[in-house]
């Protein structure tokens, strides 16, 4: 039937008005118009091709509105009234239902199908078509329809439910109606089915439908074909016959049918070539597509003939792809792409999206210029047309079975699915292939097109990305990340927002945590200027190397590398050198940049600093000089400073000192430098350290980037302070004992003697506050700090010279510390158990355990409140005192003190500044180094007793006491001496008259 035989033409009548609104019904059977000047609606039947006029008409009203499902129509007149009238009750039943026929003809159709479940009979959902029916029959609201619909429920059971179609086929006469048509055709494909061809053939016959006739055969040679064919298949013979039986065939649909059913057999077995020629021969459909009987395949067979045209190049495409001819799938897109007309827009998406498939199974193989080829073809074959589900379903019926796309790409087509193949998606897609190919620029003007035609494509932006990324434009990468986030609310990888987001605040985190280690201030080397951490941050996020590093991280979040390039980034050099005179100041430097300061000697001593860490290969960028980088009017900021100098030597990246100018010869030994308190920890603290004379010349010429890595210079400064040549290169608080750092700082000198305390605070990791401005006290505080932390008394305690007014305890000065404690020497073994044996038969063991029990219950030795709290061995004191050489002056006297210990007869003496106490003083001899001495007798495997005994023998051995005055309110101070107060060995017969305290000390 011809185009023109399916459309019709009604001619405008004399009066008639235009027409204001139109609407067909669902079932479309039904043509509503309304014509407002006319104020009248009109029913029309459009299935009757010869009507002219409508069917029903209303006049007098000015608006019309019918329901969604056609059941009622509402108008209005000039009376302000509204009129809901229900159409099934002026309109025959018939009009609400499709109606299904191989021809278009007044006569009995083959079937009658509701809107909602022809509906969803197209979209496959075969129960929900069942359960509509059914309830159509149940309701049976119109009895003359129920055999239609059991009839119809008989072809959808007839695919899996034999029994109940052969059961909906006999009851479909009700109440007299006569049998529908489809009826016997419903009837013969159940016995197609269950085997019986010659009852098959006459329900066939059966079928009384004269303008049908033709089209039953097609049916009947179809279905026989179908089963015929299986059945062969079953027994394994020869299609030869079927093939030229399909080949003879004159219908083109039939014979389209057929040839698919043939090919598809060979394409099985691999028979690509026999396949394709099967499919070549089957005839173009695109003619038959509006044919009445279209509809009526899709209830029989499942399929219209539309997908039967779809089906055939899907197939055909498929068996190019899988032998590897893909060129010639390209050749056959391009081929057919010609053939569609302007009604055929859906078609021509679908070839575009088989395009775009092969694409994607492309990019999975690698073949990158096959998908750029796919892709291209997609975009020109429906630049603008809209996907759907039946799209997706087509592509992937048309690739090779069990092939999969590229899950990166074809994971995300369910969010992608609202945008067109021709705008961003295929863009995008092809932005991918040409990045995989290194077409960079390519790339990213396919991503910045597809942003052009929808700027809230997220997969472009993440294209655009990947492109600048490549190209080395990192700002821009950077930039279009955060458009990302900003922008767009999903990410064709979760991840991408995710790891956006987490590397701005892991990267914000650890620059935090970088400058919370750093100087306050630090002087940029590029500028001269001084900069804080916010400043630092700032520039920080200015730098091309921010941008590439969130560019890098856009699939996976790198921590070591965000690290480490905050670490390279903000990295600095501390300066080390004497002050020598009026140095440049924090408000000289905020006022005039360092580069910019007059060539005063000293400006230029910090010039020059700058310039070297600005030359360095290793490319530094910060820098610190103690003279310009402490806000000193702050005094908060000041004493934190001071707290934290230490560990921002040990964390720069390399410490510069520059030695002070001095005569010949040029040693490190000998070099002020080496005498001043804060370069101690200057020394110490770095793990990088480069030395400098006064012209800025390399130490001894060594180039070395770090000197603590040249053996000549690290011997030379071992020597210098007698320090093993290992703990220089790698120091640490606890890599030297108390003694040995005392030692250190006991011949440095400060300007302000209240920083040869301070200097000392990060080498005894002490948490001292420098907020006192007398040395004595801050010495004082210091080692008070060190007691508590490690109580070692002897290598705070044992010390001659001046007492501090902090504590008696404590020297005032650090340079008591230059003479070594006292080291008792080594017992062999043998005289120990000698000794302890001769002990053992001459002291009663309640008295030697008593001791020893009372010695390990004292309790440690302790700081509170400038008193000290000292556990020690008191001894009696008998004084005698007699005076020096007559003539001495007052000044020049001193008093002989007689101290008798537990030894009778032999007297221990010592000489002490008469001016420490009188005669008449309650004066002791005290043994305080407790720790020590319970430290050498703690073996388990000697039982109490004998560890009584063998303390007993280490307290025989020469030790050096403090001598102690008691004070009127119970407490005691030391008594300075100008010698060691040394008790010489004795030999212990009794253990009277020693008597173990722990005594307050002021």
């Amino acid at each position: 039937m011809s185009a023109q035989e399916l459309s019709k033409v009604v001619e405008p009548r004399p009066g008639d008005n235009p027409i204001s609104s139109l609407r067909v019904s669902d079932s479309d059977q039904l043509l509503i118009s309304f014509s407002a000047p006319g104020r009248k609606v009109d029913i029309w039947d459009i299935r009757d091709t010869s009507a002219s006029r409508p069917i029903l008409s209303y006049s007098q009203r000015v608006s019309a509105s019918i329901s969604p499902d056609d059941s009622y129509l509402a108008s209005s007149g000039d009376d302000t009234k509204i009129f809901i009238r229900c159409l099934s009750a002026v309109v025959e039943a018939s009009y609400f239902f499709h109606r299904l026929a191989p021809l278009l003809s007044h006569s009995e159709p083959f079937t009658y199908i509701s809107p909602m479940a022809y509906r969803a009979w197209k979209s496959g959902e075969l129960e929900q078509v069942e359960y509509i029916l059914s309830r159509e029959i149940e309701d049976k609201r119109d009895p003359g329809f129920t055999s239609y619909a059991r009839a119809n429920r008989a072809l959808v059971r007839i695919r899996g439910d034999l029994d109940g179609a052969s059961n909906d086929t006999r009851e479909t006469t009700v109440n007299g109606f006569q049998i529908p048509p489809i009826a016997h055709v419903t009837k013969a494909m159940a016995l197609i089915e269950k085997g019986k061809r010659r009852e098959a053939i006459d329900a066939f016959g059966a079928v009384h439908h004269g303008d049908a006739k033709d089209f039953i055969e097609y049916v009947k040679s179809l279905a026989s074909f179908e089963v015929e064919l299986r059945d062969k298949l079953k027994c394994g013979t020869e299609l030869a016959e079927l093939s030229l039986l399909a080949d003879a065939c004159s219908c083109p649909w039939v014979k389209a049918r057929k040839l698919l059913l043939l090919a598809e057999h060979h394409l099985q077995k691999g028979e690509y070539d026999e396949g394709l020629r099967l499919l070549a021969a089957a005839p173009d459909l695109v003619q038959c597509f509006h044919l009445p009987e279209a509809k009526t395949l899709l209830l029989i067979f499942g399929w219209d003939i539309y997908d039967l045209q779809s089906m055939v190049q899907q197939r055909m495409c498929q068996a190019l792809f899988t032998s590897g001819r893909t060129r010639e799938v390209t050749k056959f897109i391009r081929v057919h792409d010609n053939r569609l007309d302007e009604e055929s827009e859906a078609r021509k998406a679908d070839l575009g999206w088989l395009a775009e498939k092969l694409g994607d199974t492309a990019m999975r193989h690698n073949n990158y210029d096959d998908a750029i080829t796919w892709y291209t073809l997609s975009l020109n074959l429906c630049p603008e047309s809209r996907v759907d589900d039946r799209g997706s379903e087509f592509a992937n019926q048309c690739l090779p079975a069990g092939d999969v796309a590229d899950t990166e790409i074809t994971g995300d087509l369910a969010l992608m699915a609202r945008y067109s193949p021709g705008s961003a998606r295929l863009l995008v897609k092809r932005s991918k292939a040409k990045a995989s190919k290194g077409f960079w620029d390519d790339s990213l003007a396919d991503a910045d097109q597809a942003i052009h035609k929808d700027n809230l494509c997220q997969w472009g932006y993440e294209r655009r990305y990947v492109a600048l990324h490549a190209l080395r434009r990192y700002q821009e990468a950077t930039e279009t990340l955060g458009e990302i986030v900003t922008k767009v609310e999903e990410s064709t990888s979760p991840k991408l927002r995710m790891n956006y987001t987490e590397t701005i605040k892991t990267i914000d985190e650890r620059i935090n945590a970088t400058c919370q280690i750093s100087p306050f201030v630090l002087i940029d080397v590029r500028t001269g200027h001084l900069c804080g951490a916010v400043e630092r941050m700032r520039l920080f996020k200015t730098d091309p190397i921010f941008y590439e590093l969130v560019s890098s991280m856009s699939t996976e979040l790198d921590l070591n590398r965000i690290w480490g390039v905050v670490a390279g980034y903000f990295r600095y050099v501390m300066f080390s050198h004497t002050w020598e005179g009026v140095e440049p100041t924090f408000e000289d430097v905020s006022r005039k940049p360092v580069y910019e300061s007059d060539s005063h000697l000293l400006r230029c001593k910090l010039r020059r600093f700058c310039e070297r860490v600005r030359e360095d290969p290793e490319g530094y960028l910060w820098a610190w000089s103690d003279t310009c980088c402490i806000d000193k009017a702050i005094p908060s900021v000041y004493a934190e400073s001071i707290r934290s100098m230490y560990n921002w030597y040990k964390d720069s990246a390399l410490t510069i000192v520059l030695l002070a100018r001095e005569s010949s010869p040029p040693t490190l030994k000998n070099n002020r430098w080496m005498t001043r308190a804060w370069t101690l920890q200057e020394l110490l603290a770095p793990k990088s350290i480069r030395f400098y004379d006064r012209d800025w010349n390399l130490y001894l010429g060594d180039t070395r980037p770090n000197h603590k890595q040249s053996p000549r210079i690290m011997r030379e400064l071992a020597d210098a302070i007698d320090v093993a040549e290992d703990t220089l290169v790698d120091f640490s608080p606890e890599s030297l004992g108390i003694r040995a750092k005392l030692r250190l700082a006991s011949t440095r000198q400060a300007t302000k003697k209240v920083d040869i305390a301070y200097a000392l605070i990060g080498i005894f990791s002490s948490d001292l506050t420098p907020e006192f401005r007398d040395p004595e006290v801050a010495l004082g505080l210091l080692l008070e700090g060190i007691l508590h932390g490690v109580p070692d008394a002897k290598a705070v305690l044992d010390w001659v010279g001046k007492s501090s007014q902090f504590n008696t305890c404590l020297p005032a000065q650090i340079s008591a510390y230059q003479d070594s404690p006292h080291m008792p020497p080594t017992i062999p073994e043998n005289e120990i158990e000698a000794r302890v044996a001769e002990l053992r038969a001459m002291l009663p063991q309640r008295d030697v355990t008593a001791l020893f029990e009372n010695l390990s219950a004292l309790r440690p030795i302790g700081f509170t409140h400038r008193r000290l709290s000292l556990p020690c061995i008191t001894f009696t004191v008998l004084i005698d005192t007699t005076r020096n050489a007559e003539g001495s002056s007052i000044s020049d006297q001193s008093i002989v003190y007689q101290g008798q210990t537990v030894v009778p007869g032999q007297p221990s003496k010592f000489n002490a500044s008469y001016i420490a106490f009188i005669a008449q003083d309650e004066v002791v001899l005290v043994y305080p180094w407790i720790g020590d001495l319970l430290a050498q007798t703690n073996r388990p495997e000697w039982d109490d007793y004998t560890k009584a005994l063998r303390l007993v023998v280490h307290l025989e051995q020469p030790f050096r006491a403090l001598l102690l005055v008691k004070q009127p309110v119970g407490t005691y101070k030391r008594v300075a001496a100008d010698h060691e107060i040394l008790v010489p060995l004795r030999k212990v017969s009794s253990l009277k008259g020693i008597d173990t305290k722990v005594l307050e000390i002021r």
